[in-house]
């Protein structure tokens, strides 16, 4: 396997995961905190918290990424 094919490859990847980090919004609550210096209590709820701050940007660069990595590997 040649170094462009794989590298088509895990940008493949990477669009794939960021088109997922973006759509937890769609699927997860927005976790709650009740005081004025609460943050969140582990590492999910921050990854909920990142995901909901971004989560246009994150669906915008994974389309992005995955379209133009499988036309890529569309011509190899």
């Amino acid at each position: 396997m040649n170094k462009k094919r794989l590298s088509t490859k895990i940008t493949l990847i990477i669009g794939a995961v960021l088109i997922v980090f973006g759509a937890f919004p769609s699927i997860f609550a927005y976790p709650y905190s009740d005081g004025p210096n609460s943050g969140p209590t582990n590492t999910w709820e921050l990854t909920l918290m990142i995901a909901y701050e971004g989560w246009m940007w994150f669906l915008i660069i994974g389309l992005v990424l995955s379209v133009f990595s499988l036309l890529k590997l569309r011509r190899f």
